[in-house]
């Protein structure tokens, strides 16, 4: 009797009865309008043209920050996350559309009065102050008196973890990891509505950049804030965000929780986007009862969820499964099940917490699995089996050029 795979943990691989799982719809997470508090931070329908001939930085935008909410703009070099914060932040005006802070419209206000933090890539202190000078510089155009200010100052700088002996240096002398703790020291003493970060991690690495990312995580919290973030970084957008919008071309693919995109993203583009995944291509066989059957372009036939239109027999599509999805056995995929698929272990890496293993499908075709250490697993070269949860791999329609 044919056997279909219903558990790959860390126990080891458990095999079921064959039924098929029934089709789910997607959870509501959307709330009663009545009940949703207007957002603090409204960018309604904006878009930024580029130069002439040129594709748009931001084609269009339309996206809500609650008080309290972190909210990061995920996507690759050029979607238009750092436009949509030069535009909130005033550096640009919208060709279209508007944006609000606290229900004002930003149209006629000016950067210096924008109720806003920001820190760029590059902290961008001023050299010729020390960390104390830089850190009090908002207080100080807002009027404050001096020794409040330095105060003040001194208190946000201690609670982004800058060492009370390098108050009085200047930022040459300090480390990276020091000067962007000073800028977002700088950037949020006065206490703005909205703190916008374009990506100030970026030129971090290991435990300085997940230190700091702790913190920001932590501070959020603790100073209250409500945060803007861009970011290319997958993993810093899912562990630092409440939600998540994915642009690609200046437009935003899903917005959405990370955990719901990261397991059912909208199309192949937001689950490559959003984390590692295979996408493999193929044409679709057939779809019943919620199961959508594929042959792939590298020979086998395997089996998915459908998500979206467009799925009729023999159309292209793409099937996207997480590598954390996909189990390995030394079986046949008779012994392992009626759905698995015939493979050959090409590649095996320790990476941490998990085995990376590269593996060969049909002709030409690869898939990589992270599976855990200890598990038996085929030798490298020998044939072996992989498989799936249904619900865990998504099958998407291919969507034609525009002519």
């Amino acid at each position: 009797m044919a056997r279909r795979l219903v558990s790959f943990g860390t126990e080891g691989t458990i095999f079921g009865g064959a039924a098929r799982p029934e089709a789910q719809a997607a959870p509501s997470s959307a709330a009663p309008v009545s009940s949703l508090p207007p957002p603090l931070l409204a960018i309604e329908g904006v878009r930024k043209s580029g130069r002439a001939g040129a594709p748009h930085p931001l084609a269009w935008l339309d996206l809500g920050v609650a008080r309290g909410e972190v909210v990061t703009l995920l996507g690759p070099a050029g979607a238009g996350k750092s436009t949509a914060l030069d535009l909130v932040a005033g550096f640009l005006a919208p060709d279209a559309g508007r944006i609000l802070i606290g229900g004002e419209k930003q149209a006629r206000v000016p950067v210096w009065r924008r109720d806003i933090g920001l820190v760029a890539g590059e902290p961008d202190l001023f050299p010729a102050m020390t960390a104390l000078e830089n850190a009090a510089f908002p207080l100080e155009a807002r009027g404050v008196a001096r020794a409040e200010r330095e105060e003040r100052a001194a208190a946000v700088l201690g609670q982004w973890g800058l060492p009370a002996e390098a108050l009085g240096a200047r930022p040459e002398a300090l480390g990276p990891v020091l000067q962007i703790r000073v800028a977002l020291a700088r950037a949020t003493v006065h206490r703005p509505a909205i703190l916008l970060l374009d990506d100030p991690l970026r030129g971090l690495e290991g435990e300085a950049r997940e230190a700091l990312a702790a913190d920001l995580r932590r501070l959020h919290g603790v100073l209250g804030l409500t945060i803007l973030h861009a970011t290319r970084d997958a993993a810093l957008a899912l562990s630092l965000s409440d939600r998540v919008a994915v642009l690609e071309g200046g437009r935003v693919l899903q917005t959405s929780t990370p955990q719901a995109l990261y397991d059912t993203p909208a199309d192949a583009a937001v689950a490559a986007l959003t984390g590692p995944c295979n996408r493999l291509q193929g044409r679709v066989v057939g779809v019943e009862d919620g199961v959508c059957h594929l042959r792939l372009d590298c020979g086998p036939e395997a089996f998915g969820r459908p998500v979206g239109e467009g799925l009729a027999p023999g159309a292209p599509c793409v099937l996207a499964i997480r590598p954390e999805r996909v189990a390995v056995a030394s079986l046949s995929p008779e012994e392992m099940g009626e759905e698995a698929v015939p493979a050959r272990l090409l590649e095996s890496r320790f990476a941490g917490g998990h085995l990376r293993l590269r593996l060969a499908l049909g002709e030409g075709g690869e898939v990589v699995a992270h599976r855990p250490p200890g598990l038996p697993l085929p030798g490298l070269g020998e044939e072996a089996s992989i498989a799936w949860d249904l619900a865990a791999a998504r099958i998407y329609p291919v969507q034609a050029d525009p002519a």
